[in-house]
């Protein structure tokens, strides 16, 4: 008993300082990714113009038709900044991968395969890039009411709406002080507020900007007092945030069921292939293995968005 205890005292003594040397070093990389990356552009260009032209270039997703168009602005709003040879080398990584994975698991005609192994990099990359937009969504949504109130304290100190902005851009970190800070580029280069305001919806993706960007143009045809309002849709967007953590709280157990759901079919492949290596073997003499891999991929898919239905909410 007693050795029981003191291994389990040195094993809790290696995970605290597993631990702490983990927080530390995420730690300080993530100081470093919050570094408004307008602003470094910025010190390493020769002017604003040029410093604003380079980070929507980075940004940009490219053009092509609309199915691309879409995935462009999907990658855009991401707020990844890769070059196209970064871009090229990470799928051809998913590639590889994929087709390691299609390999270990299946052994039908090499077409086949094939088809299969594009269909799945097409989607891993699309879900990365989807996954990185949201994250992204989120992160902006839980900035934006400290944004609004800097522009509130900026309004209320006298100062104009585009100095307001441009103080937003320079003091909040990434993703919403670059955002911002495009926005102030725009109008210190002369587009109107309302262009600029649709241009970051376009960018940003959040039902929120579209929000701030119905006050602003609203208050500026109609008049009125502006920092008033954009204290209320502050406290507006901190309310929808709250009503938000609530709900996922709620659909917690719900959302983890349907992880468990949707992994338990490959994890009891995974296991049958590795303790039963011939266990599929007649599955796949029969001629009909393919089919039957089809139509289980499309029912679990059918299935995870149903799931997604009944553990999402819109409010």
């Amino acid at each position: 008993m007693t050795e029981i205890m003191i291994y389990g005292a040195v094993f809790v003594a290696g995970l605290l300082v597993f631990d702490t040397l983990l927080r530390a070093l995420f730690g300080a990389r993530r100081k470093s990714a919050e570094v408004n990356s307008r602003l470094e552009t910025l010190a390493q260009s020769t002017n604003r113009g040029e410093a604003y032209r380079d980070l929507l270039r980075k940004r940009s997703g490219g053009e092509g038709g609309s199915v691309f168009r879409r995935i462009g602005r999907l990658y855009e709003q991401s707020g990844l900044e890769l070059a196209p040879h970064q871009r090229f080398l990470y799928v051809a990584v998913i590639f590889v991968a994929a087709w390691f994975l299609i390999s270990a698991v299946y052994a039908g005609p090499i077409i086949v395969k094939l088809v299969i192994q594009v269909a799945l990099t097409f989607t891993v990359t699309i879900a990365i890039i989807a996954y990185m937009r949201a994250r992204r969504v989120r992160k902006f949504v839980n900035q934006l009411p400290n944004a609004l109130d800097i522009i509130v304290r900026s309004l209320n100190a006298g100062h104009p709406l585009t100095s307001a902005i441009a103080l937003v851009a320079r003091e909040m970190p990434d993703p919403i002080g670059s955002e911002f800070g495009i926005l102030s580029d725009q109008l210190t280069f002369g587009a109107n507020l309302d262009d600029s305001m649709l241009d970051m919806i376009d960018r940003v993706g959040a039902e929120e900007v579209k929000l701030l960007a119905v006050t602003l143009t609203v208050q500026q045809g109609t008049g009125g007092n502006l920092a008033e309002l954009l204290e209320n849709l502050a406290m507006m967007v901190r309310e929808r945030l709250m009503l938000r953590n609530k709900i996922r709280a709620i659909s917690a157990e719900g959302r983890a069921t349907m992880f468990i759901l949707l992994a338990f079919p490959f994890g009891l492949f995974l296991m049958i292939q590795t303790l039963r290596p011939d266990y599929f073997e007649p599955l796949w003499e029969s001629g009909y293995g393919t089919e039957t891999v089809v139509v289980c991929l499309v029912s679990m898919a059918i299935g995870a968005v149903i799931l997604n239905r009944m553990v999402n909410f819109d409010f």
